[in-house]
Protein backbone atom coordinates (compact mmCIF):
# COMPACT_ATOMS: atom_id res chain seq x y z
CA UNK A 1 0.00 0.00 0.00
CA UNK A 2 2.85 2.35 0.70
CA UNK A 3 4.41 2.30 -2.42
CA UNK A 4 1.08 3.33 -4.04
CA UNK A 5 0.93 6.30 -1.90
CA UNK A 6 4.50 7.73 -2.09
CA UNK A 7 4.02 8.35 -5.89
CA UNK A 8 0.65 10.53 -4.98
CA UNK A 9 2.78 12.46 -2.20
CA UNK A 10 5.72 13.00 -4.53
CA UNK A 11 3.50 14.63 -7.93
CA UNK A 12 1.51 17.03 -5.11
CA UNK A 13 4.70 18.33 -2.55
CA UNK A 14 4.63 21.94 -2.99
CA UNK A 15 8.54 21.79 -3.46
CA UNK A 16 8.21 18.62 -4.73
CA UNK A 17 9.52 18.29 -8.45
CA UNK A 18 7.26 20.27 -10.81
CA UNK A 19 7.64 20.96 -14.57
CA UNK A 20 9.89 24.24 -15.13
CA UNK A 21 7.32 27.54 -15.75
CA UNK A 22 8.17 29.64 -18.24
CA UNK A 23 6.66 32.65 -16.31
CA UNK A 24 8.78 31.81 -12.81
CA UNK A 25 11.88 31.20 -11.34
CA UNK A 26 13.19 27.57 -11.37
CA UNK A 27 12.91 27.86 -7.19
CA UNK A 28 10.41 30.76 -6.34
CA UNK A 29 11.08 32.05 -2.53
CA UNK A 30 9.08 34.37 -0.72
CA UNK A 31 9.97 37.73 -2.16
CA UNK A 32 10.22 36.12 -5.42
CA UNK A 33 6.66 35.51 -4.69
CA UNK A 34 5.74 38.59 -3.70
CA UNK A 35 6.83 40.57 -6.59
CA UNK A 36 5.08 37.98 -8.90
CA UNK A 37 1.48 39.14 -7.08
CA UNK A 38 2.65 42.60 -7.77
CA UNK A 39 2.57 41.64 -11.35
CA UNK A 40 0.03 39.40 -11.64
CA UNK A 41 -2.66 39.78 -8.98
CA UNK A 42 -5.76 41.22 -10.79
CA UNK A 43 -6.37 43.53 -8.10
CA UNK A 44 -3.30 45.19 -7.88
CA UNK A 45 -3.48 45.91 -11.43
CA UNK A 46 -6.90 47.32 -11.20
CA UNK A 47 -5.53 49.68 -8.32
CA UNK A 48 -2.92 50.72 -10.72
CA UNK A 49 -5.46 51.74 -13.71
CA UNK A 50 -6.98 53.73 -11.06
CA UNK A 51 -3.61 55.55 -9.73
CA UNK A 52 -3.09 56.06 -13.73
CA UNK A 53 -6.54 57.27 -14.52
CA UNK A 54 -6.13 59.95 -11.18
CA UNK A 55 -2.97 61.48 -13.08
CA UNK A 56 -5.23 62.38 -15.84
CA UNK A 57 -7.56 63.22 -13.78
CA UNK A 58 -5.29 65.83 -12.86
CA UNK A 59 -3.74 66.75 -15.70
CA UNK A 60 -7.60 67.66 -16.87
CA UNK A 61 -8.06 69.96 -14.43
CA UNK A 62 -5.03 71.42 -15.21
CA UNK A 63 -5.98 72.54 -18.64
CA UNK A 64 -8.82 74.36 -17.01
CA UNK A 65 -6.48 77.34 -16.98
CA UNK A 66 -6.55 77.25 -20.60
CA UNK A 67 -8.28 79.24 -22.98
CA UNK A 68 -11.45 77.96 -25.01
CA UNK A 69 -10.72 78.38 -28.46
CA UNK A 70 -13.78 77.16 -30.84
CA UNK A 71 -13.44 77.19 -34.45
CA UNK A 72 -16.56 77.06 -36.65
CA UNK A 73 -17.41 77.24 -40.25
CA UNK A 74 -21.50 77.02 -41.22
CA UNK A 75 -23.66 76.85 -44.64
CA UNK A 76 -27.30 77.85 -43.56
CA UNK A 77 -30.46 78.65 -45.87
CA UNK A 78 -32.99 80.67 -43.48
CA UNK A 79 -35.28 83.71 -44.09
CA UNK A 80 -33.99 86.93 -43.80
CA UNK A 81 -36.40 88.01 -40.90
CA UNK A 82 -33.78 88.83 -38.11
CA UNK A 83 -32.18 92.18 -36.16
CA UNK A 84 -28.86 93.40 -37.22
CA UNK A 85 -26.05 93.53 -35.15
CA UNK A 86 -23.15 91.51 -33.49
CA UNK A 87 -22.85 90.02 -30.15
CA UNK A 88 -21.44 87.41 -27.72
CA UNK A 89 -23.42 84.11 -27.44
CA UNK A 90 -23.50 84.21 -24.04
CA UNK A 91 -22.60 80.30 -23.46
CA UNK A 92 -25.29 79.49 -25.97
CA UNK A 93 -27.98 81.83 -24.07
CA UNK A 94 -28.40 83.61 -27.28
CA UNK A 95 -30.50 82.69 -30.42
CA UNK A 96 -27.76 83.80 -32.99
CA UNK A 97 -28.22 85.54 -36.35
CA UNK A 98 -29.22 83.29 -39.14
CA UNK A 99 -29.29 85.45 -42.32
CA UNK A 100 -29.10 88.67 -43.75
CA UNK A 101 -31.62 91.59 -42.50
CA UNK A 102 -34.80 92.42 -45.04
CA UNK A 103 -35.64 96.33 -45.66
CA UNK A 104 -38.63 97.26 -45.75
CA UNK A 105 -41.43 96.16 -42.98
CA UNK A 106 -43.83 93.00 -43.45
CA UNK A 107 -42.74 89.14 -43.09
CA UNK A 108 -41.06 87.51 -46.38
CA UNK A 109 -40.84 83.71 -46.67
CA UNK A 110 -38.15 84.23 -49.13
CA UNK A 111 -34.56 82.64 -48.08
CA UNK A 112 -31.06 82.64 -49.09
CA UNK A 113 -27.58 80.87 -48.56
CA UNK A 114 -25.60 82.35 -45.78
CA UNK A 115 -22.14 81.42 -44.81
CA UNK A 116 -20.32 81.92 -41.48
CA UNK A 117 -17.24 81.14 -40.19
CA UNK A 118 -15.55 82.18 -36.47
CA UNK A 119 -13.12 81.92 -33.88
CA UNK A 120 -14.06 82.39 -30.47
CA UNK A 121 -11.93 82.93 -27.85
CA UNK A 122 -13.05 82.46 -24.05
CA UNK A 123 -10.19 82.85 -21.09
CA UNK A 124 -11.55 82.82 -17.75
CA UNK A 125 -8.39 84.30 -16.11
CA UNK A 126 -10.06 84.70 -12.98
CA UNK A 127 -12.07 82.13 -10.97
CA UNK A 128 -11.77 83.45 -7.38
CA UNK A 129 -9.85 80.16 -6.65
CA UNK A 130 -12.27 77.70 -8.08
CA UNK A 131 -9.70 76.55 -10.54
CA UNK A 132 -7.04 76.14 -7.76
CA UNK A 133 -9.27 74.04 -5.21
CA UNK A 134 -10.69 71.58 -8.19
CA UNK A 135 -6.74 71.31 -8.97
CA UNK A 136 -5.90 70.60 -5.14
CA UNK A 137 -9.18 68.49 -5.10
CA UNK A 138 -7.36 66.24 -8.39
CA UNK A 139 -4.06 66.63 -6.07
CA UNK A 140 -5.73 64.55 -3.21
CA UNK A 141 -6.91 62.44 -5.37
CA UNK A 142 -3.61 61.19 -7.30
CA UNK A 143 -2.35 60.89 -3.05
CA UNK A 144 -5.20 58.46 -2.43
CA UNK A 145 -4.90 56.71 -5.19
CA UNK A 146 -1.41 55.83 -4.66
CA UNK A 147 -2.13 54.93 -1.35
CA UNK A 148 -4.88 52.62 -2.48
CA UNK A 149 -2.07 51.14 -4.40
CA UNK A 150 0.22 50.79 -2.46
CA UNK A 151 -2.11 49.03 0.23
CA UNK A 152 -3.33 46.69 -1.87
CA UNK A 153 -0.10 45.95 -2.57
CA UNK A 154 0.91 45.21 0.80
CA UNK A 155 -2.04 43.40 1.80
CA UNK A 156 -1.75 41.10 -1.25
CA UNK A 157 1.95 40.72 -0.17
CA UNK A 158 0.93 39.65 3.23
CA UNK A 159 -1.43 37.60 1.90
CA UNK A 160 1.20 35.85 0.14
CA UNK A 161 3.47 35.77 2.87
CA UNK A 162 1.03 34.30 4.97
CA UNK A 163 -0.33 31.25 2.48
CA UNK A 164 3.62 30.62 1.80
CA UNK A 165 4.46 29.24 5.15
CA UNK A 166 0.94 27.63 4.83
CA UNK A 167 2.38 25.40 1.78
CA UNK A 168 5.15 24.49 3.67
CA UNK A 169 3.68 24.01 6.74
CA UNK A 170 1.29 21.72 4.85
CA UNK A 171 4.44 19.79 2.88
CA UNK A 172 6.03 19.51 6.18
CA UNK A 173 2.65 17.62 7.74
CA UNK A 174 2.39 15.62 5.09
CA UNK A 175 6.02 14.38 5.22
CA UNK A 176 5.02 13.45 8.52
CA UNK A 177 2.47 11.82 8.00
CA UNK A 178 4.27 9.80 5.58
CA UNK A 179 6.85 8.99 7.88
CA UNK A 180 3.73 7.55 10.38
CA UNK A 181 2.66 5.42 7.56
CA UNK A 182 6.06 4.00 6.70
CA UNK A 183 6.55 3.09 10.71
CA UNK A 184 3.14 1.41 10.91
CA UNK A 185 3.71 -0.64 7.64
CA UNK A 186 7.01 -2.04 9.58
CA UNK A 187 5.15 -2.98 12.57
CA UNK A 188 1.92 -4.54 10.24
CA UNK A 189 4.59 -6.42 8.48
CA UNK A 190 6.56 -7.62 11.59
CA UNK A 191 3.48 -8.77 13.73
CA UNK A 192 1.91 -10.45 11.10
CA UNK A 193 4.69 -12.39 10.70
CA UNK A 194 4.89 -12.77 14.30
CA UNK A 195 1.11 -13.95 14.63
CA UNK A 196 1.58 -16.25 12.02
CA UNK A 197 4.58 -18.05 13.98
CA UNK A 198 2.56 -18.24 16.98
CA UNK A 199 4.61 -15.76 18.78
CA UNK A 200 1.92 -12.94 18.82
CA UNK A 201 -1.87 -13.14 19.46
CA UNK A 202 -4.14 -12.73 16.60
CA UNK A 203 -6.03 -9.91 18.35
CA UNK A 204 -2.42 -7.96 17.54
CA UNK A 205 -2.21 -7.99 13.98
CA UNK A 206 -5.84 -6.99 14.00
CA UNK A 207 -5.27 -3.82 15.90
CA UNK A 208 -1.98 -3.37 13.54
CA UNK A 209 -4.18 -3.22 10.46
CA UNK A 210 -6.88 -0.95 12.16
CA UNK A 211 -3.94 1.64 12.75
CA UNK A 212 -2.21 1.03 9.36
CA UNK A 213 -5.81 2.26 7.95
CA UNK A 214 -5.86 5.05 10.28
CA UNK A 215 -2.55 6.26 8.98
CA UNK A 216 -3.42 5.74 5.42
CA UNK A 217 -6.49 8.15 6.13
CA UNK A 218 -4.41 10.64 7.82
CA UNK A 219 -2.20 10.47 5.23
CA UNK A 220 -4.65 10.57 2.26
CA UNK A 221 -6.79 13.59 4.25
CA UNK A 222 -3.17 15.42 4.39
CA UNK A 223 -2.78 15.34 0.82
CA UNK A 224 -5.47 16.58 0.16
CA UNK A 225 -5.29 19.65 2.31
CA UNK A 226 -1.82 20.20 0.92
CA UNK A 227 -2.86 19.89 -2.66
CA UNK A 228 -5.90 22.36 -2.03
CA UNK A 229 -2.76 25.17 -0.31
CA UNK A 230 -1.01 24.84 -3.43
CA UNK A 231 -3.67 25.73 -5.51
CA UNK A 232 -4.93 28.97 -3.09
CA UNK A 233 -1.42 29.78 -2.98
CA UNK A 234 -1.18 30.34 -6.87
CA UNK A 235 -4.08 32.19 -6.64
CA UNK A 236 -2.94 34.30 -4.33
CA UNK A 237 0.02 34.82 -6.58
CA UNK A 238 -2.31 35.60 -9.82
CA UNK A 239 -1.03 32.26 -11.46
CA UNK A 240 -3.80 29.78 -13.13
CA UNK A 241 -4.05 26.28 -11.21
CA UNK A 242 -2.37 24.53 -13.12
CA UNK A 243 0.96 26.55 -13.17
CA UNK A 244 3.49 24.31 -12.19
CA UNK A 245 5.58 25.85 -9.04
CA UNK A 246 8.30 24.73 -6.52
CA UNK A 247 9.00 26.18 -3.63
CA UNK A 248 12.01 27.20 -1.73
CA UNK A 249 11.99 25.25 1.47
CA UNK A 250 15.21 26.90 2.90
CA UNK A 251 13.98 29.81 4.97
CA UNK A 252 11.31 26.88 7.26
CA UNK A 253 14.46 25.15 7.96
CA UNK A 254 15.92 28.13 9.67
CA UNK A 255 14.65 30.03 12.92
CA UNK A 256 13.74 33.59 12.50
CA UNK A 257 15.84 36.13 14.24
CA UNK A 258 14.53 37.56 17.54
CA UNK A 259 12.38 40.60 17.31
CA UNK A 260 11.80 43.16 18.90
CA UNK A 261 7.66 44.26 18.88
CA UNK A 262 6.69 47.93 19.39
CA UNK A 263 3.18 49.38 19.36
CA UNK A 264 4.06 51.81 15.97
CA UNK A 265 1.69 51.44 13.26
CA UNK A 266 2.60 55.00 11.42
CA UNK A 267 3.49 53.10 8.79
CA UNK A 268 0.53 51.03 8.17
CA UNK A 269 -0.99 51.35 4.46
CA UNK A 270 -4.73 51.33 4.96
CA UNK A 271 -4.17 53.80 8.16
CA UNK A 272 -2.85 55.36 5.22
CA UNK A 273 -5.25 55.05 2.62
CA UNK A 274 -8.00 56.15 5.27
CA UNK A 275 -6.30 59.73 5.91
CA UNK A 276 -5.56 60.22 2.62
CA UNK A 277 -9.46 59.56 1.90
CA UNK A 278 -9.99 61.96 4.64
CA UNK A 279 -7.81 64.99 3.15
CA UNK A 280 -9.46 64.74 -0.28
CA UNK A 281 -13.17 64.93 1.36
CA UNK A 282 -11.67 68.34 2.86
CA UNK A 283 -10.50 69.54 -0.35
CA UNK A 284 -13.52 68.77 -2.60
CA UNK A 285 -15.58 70.76 0.39
CA UNK A 286 -13.07 73.90 -0.64
CA UNK A 287 -13.78 72.94 -4.24
CA UNK A 288 -17.56 72.77 -3.89
CA UNK A 289 -17.52 76.46 -2.07
CA UNK A 290 -14.95 78.00 -4.75
CA UNK A 291 -17.38 76.89 -7.47
CA UNK A 292 -20.21 79.28 -6.23
CA UNK A 293 -18.51 82.26 -7.57
CA UNK A 294 -18.49 83.89 -10.71
CA UNK A 295 -16.01 84.15 -13.12
CA UNK A 296 -14.39 86.66 -15.22
CA UNK A 297 -13.51 86.21 -18.73
CA UNK A 298 -11.79 87.49 -21.48
CA UNK A 299 -13.73 87.19 -24.53
CA UNK A 300 -13.14 88.03 -28.07
CA UNK A 301 -13.52 86.70 -32.04
CA UNK A 302 -12.86 87.19 -35.41
CA UNK A 303 -15.53 86.12 -37.83
CA UNK A 304 -16.30 86.40 -41.50
CA UNK A 305 -19.79 86.25 -43.36
CA UNK A 306 -21.26 85.75 -46.71
CA UNK A 307 -25.24 86.04 -47.98
CA UNK A 308 -27.09 86.04 -50.53
CA UNK A 309 -28.40 88.95 -49.80
CA UNK A 310 -26.74 91.86 -51.19
CA UNK A 311 -25.45 95.11 -49.64
CA UNK A 312 -27.04 97.22 -52.25
CA UNK A 313 -29.97 98.22 -52.20
CA UNK A 314 -33.17 98.83 -54.64
CA UNK A 315 -35.04 102.16 -54.79
CA UNK A 316 -37.63 101.00 -52.70
CA UNK A 317 -35.06 100.51 -49.81
CA UNK A 318 -35.58 96.03 -50.24
CA UNK A 319 -32.15 94.43 -50.42
CA UNK A 320 -31.25 92.17 -53.79
CA UNK A 321 -32.14 88.74 -53.23
CA UNK A 322 -29.62 86.23 -55.21
CA UNK A 323 -30.94 82.64 -54.23
CA UNK A 324 -28.27 80.84 -55.52
CA UNK A 325 -26.09 78.41 -53.44
CA UNK A 326 -22.78 79.98 -55.30
CA UNK A 327 -23.81 83.79 -54.25
CA UNK A 328 -24.36 82.69 -50.29
CA UNK A 329 -20.91 80.76 -49.54
CA UNK A 330 -18.77 83.62 -50.60
CA UNK A 331 -18.05 85.85 -47.80
CA UNK A 332 -18.70 89.49 -48.29
CA UNK A 333 -16.60 91.15 -44.99
CA UNK A 334 -13.79 89.20 -44.12
CA UNK A 335 -12.67 91.00 -41.15
CA UNK A 336 -14.71 91.33 -38.28
CA UNK A 337 -13.89 91.33 -34.70
CA UNK A 338 -15.24 91.48 -31.11
CA UNK A 339 -13.36 91.54 -27.41
CA UNK A 340 -14.67 92.09 -24.30
CA UNK A 341 -14.94 91.29 -20.51
CA UNK A 342 -17.19 89.04 -19.33
CA UNK A 343 -18.60 87.84 -16.12
CA UNK A 344 -21.15 85.29 -15.47
CA UNK A 345 -22.60 84.44 -12.03
CA UNK A 346 -25.58 81.83 -11.20
CA UNK A 347 -27.14 83.24 -8.36
CA UNK A 348 -29.37 80.65 -7.82
CA UNK A 349 -26.49 78.30 -7.51
CA UNK A 350 -25.45 79.58 -4.15
CA UNK A 351 -28.57 77.31 -2.50
CA UNK A 352 -27.06 74.69 -4.41
CA UNK A 353 -23.66 74.47 -3.58
CA UNK A 354 -24.77 75.09 -0.01
CA UNK A 355 -26.28 72.17 0.24
CA UNK A 356 -23.54 70.41 -1.29
CA UNK A 357 -21.13 71.49 0.77
CA UNK A 358 -22.93 70.23 3.35
CA UNK A 359 -23.60 66.69 2.33
CA UNK A 360 -19.28 66.66 1.60
CA UNK A 361 -18.98 67.30 4.94
CA UNK A 362 -20.49 64.53 6.13
CA UNK A 363 -18.77 62.57 3.81
CA UNK A 364 -15.44 63.85 5.09
CA UNK A 365 -17.09 63.04 8.57
CA UNK A 366 -17.58 59.42 7.60
CA UNK A 367 -14.27 58.70 6.16
CA UNK A 368 -12.75 60.25 9.17
CA UNK A 369 -14.68 57.90 11.28
CA UNK A 370 -13.72 55.04 9.35
CA UNK A 371 -10.41 56.14 10.00
CA UNK A 372 -10.56 55.76 13.74
CA UNK A 373 -12.26 52.57 13.36
CA UNK A 374 -9.42 51.06 11.39
CA UNK A 375 -6.66 52.78 13.78
CA UNK A 376 -8.65 51.90 16.93
CA UNK A 377 -8.46 48.06 14.80
CA UNK A 378 -4.91 48.07 13.96
CA UNK A 379 -4.16 48.72 17.67
CA UNK A 380 -5.76 45.64 18.88
CA UNK A 381 -4.20 43.49 16.19
CA UNK A 382 -0.71 44.80 17.25
CA UNK A 383 -1.62 43.52 20.73
CA UNK A 384 -2.31 40.17 19.29
CA UNK A 385 0.24 40.22 16.95
CA UNK A 386 2.67 40.48 20.29
CA UNK A 387 0.80 37.96 22.00
CA UNK A 388 0.65 35.67 19.51
CA UNK A 389 4.34 35.78 18.83
CA UNK A 390 5.12 35.61 22.14
CA UNK A 391 3.35 32.15 22.68
CA UNK A 392 4.41 30.44 19.06
CA UNK A 393 8.12 31.66 19.73
CA UNK A 394 7.38 29.70 23.29
CA UNK A 395 5.79 26.69 21.34
CA UNK A 396 8.57 26.43 19.01
CA UNK A 397 11.19 26.04 21.67
CA UNK A 398 9.09 23.47 23.25
CA UNK A 399 8.24 21.44 19.93
CA UNK A 400 11.99 19.78 20.06
CA UNK A 401 11.49 18.47 23.63
CA UNK A 402 8.20 16.91 23.01
CA UNK A 403 9.57 15.68 19.74
CA UNK A 404 12.50 13.80 21.58
CA UNK A 405 10.42 12.69 24.28
CA UNK A 406 7.80 11.06 22.05
CA UNK A 407 10.73 9.29 20.11
CA UNK A 408 12.36 8.05 23.07
CA UNK A 409 8.97 6.57 24.08
CA UNK A 410 8.54 5.00 20.97
CA UNK A 411 11.89 3.59 20.62
CA UNK A 412 11.35 2.38 24.04
CA UNK A 413 7.83 0.67 23.66
CA UNK A 414 8.93 -0.85 20.23
CA UNK A 415 11.87 -2.73 22.41
CA UNK A 416 9.48 -3.76 24.92
CA UNK A 417 7.31 -5.31 22.22
CA UNK A 418 9.86 -6.83 20.15
CA UNK A 419 11.01 -8.37 23.76
CA UNK A 420 7.47 -9.56 24.40
CA UNK A 421 7.41 -6.87 28.07
CA UNK A 422 4.51 -4.83 27.02
CA UNK A 423 0.96 -4.98 24.89
CA UNK A 424 0.28 -3.92 20.88
CA UNK A 425 -1.92 -1.10 22.84
CA UNK A 426 0.91 0.28 24.21
CA UNK A 427 2.74 0.48 21.29
CA UNK A 428 0.24 2.11 19.04
CA UNK A 429 -0.10 4.84 21.95
CA UNK A 430 3.62 5.76 21.32
CA UNK A 431 2.72 5.44 17.67
CA UNK A 432 -0.05 8.64 18.10
CA UNK A 433 1.79 10.46 20.12
CA UNK A 434 5.21 10.54 17.95
CA UNK A 435 2.66 11.06 15.24
CA UNK A 436 1.49 14.27 17.48
CA UNK A 437 4.79 15.58 18.31
CA UNK A 438 6.04 15.35 15.00
CA UNK A 439 2.81 17.45 13.22
CA UNK A 440 2.93 19.77 16.54
CA UNK A 441 7.04 20.23 15.50
CA UNK A 442 6.19 21.54 11.73
CA UNK A 443 3.14 23.76 13.33
CA UNK A 444 5.18 25.23 16.01
CA UNK A 445 7.80 26.36 13.60
CA UNK A 446 5.34 27.70 10.82
CA UNK A 447 3.84 29.52 13.70
CA UNK A 448 6.65 31.57 14.35
CA UNK A 449 6.63 33.20 11.21
CA UNK A 450 3.08 33.76 10.29
CA UNK A 451 2.96 35.81 13.93
CA UNK A 452 5.82 37.80 12.15
CA UNK A 453 3.75 38.44 9.11
CA UNK A 454 0.81 39.39 11.32
CA UNK A 455 2.49 41.91 12.98
CA UNK A 456 4.18 43.00 9.99
CA UNK A 457 0.32 43.45 8.41
CA UNK A 458 -0.72 45.47 11.78
CA UNK A 459 2.30 48.05 11.92
CA UNK A 460 2.84 48.25 8.04
CA UNK A 461 6.38 47.32 8.32
CA UNK A 462 7.20 44.70 6.10
CA UNK A 463 11.34 44.79 7.08
CA UNK A 464 9.91 42.95 10.13
CA UNK A 465 9.37 39.70 7.35
CA UNK A 466 12.02 41.21 4.47
CA UNK A 467 15.03 41.35 7.31
CA UNK A 468 14.44 37.66 8.59
CA UNK A 469 14.52 36.38 5.40
CA UNK A 470 18.28 37.37 4.72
Amino acid sequence: MILKVLPIVAVILPIGLFAQSKEIPETVDLKTAMDIAKQNYPSIKLKNAEKEASLYQLKASRNNYLPGVIVQSQVVNGTSNQVRGPFFPNEGMAIPISGGIRGGSGYSATSTWTSFATGFVNWKFFSFGRFKTEVDAAKAGTVSAEADFQNEVFQQQIKVGDGYFLTLMADDMLKAQVANLARVKALKDVTSAYTKSGLKPGVDSSLVNAEYSKATLQLLETQRIAQEQVVYFKELMGLKADTPIRLDSAIYATEPQSIQLSSDYSMNPLLTFYKSVVDLNQTRIKAIRRSQYPSISFIGAAYARGSGISNQANTDGSFQYNKSFSAGVGFQPFLNWMVGVSTIWNVTSLFKTGNEARAQRQVTTMAQERYNEETLRVESEIERARLRYNAALEAARQAPIQLKAAQDAYSQAKSRYDAGLNTILELTQTYALLNRAEVDASMAKGNVWRAIIMYSAASGNMSLLTNNLN
